[in-house]
């Protein structure tokens, strides 16, 4: 469990700049998440290439704890949902512990 994938299907057409806009908040929840919970140094990097969702990959230097996971997920998980519904998008974010 060295890495953290959050990732984004664009299932309702966002435009270019709704992209880059989402792609930041994407950046700065897990940024915030990771800061508030693993409080350790982390990497963030995009998605692969050929990969046309919005997201990023988290990538730890040491293994995280089941305890570390679950409530980065969790978090992660809860800023996405509430930040789709107030702005009354229908997307989803998967994040996945690898």
């Amino acid at each position: 469990m060295n890495y953290v994938t959050v990732e984004i299907i664009d299932t309702v057409g966002l435009n270019p700049r709704e992209r880059k806009m989402l792609q930041t908040t994407v950046l700065n929840f897990a940024a915030m998440s990771n800061a508030l919970i693993v409080k350790e140094d982390v990497v963030l990097n995009p998605l692969e290439p050929d990969n046309e969702n919005i997201g990023i990959v988290l990538v730890y230097a040491k293994a995280l704890d089941k305890e570390q996971s679950k409530a980065i997920t969790e978090s992660l998980s809860n800023r996405f949902s509430a930040y789709f519904t107030m702005s009354n998008l229908a997307l989803e974010a998967q994040i996945r512990v690898h």
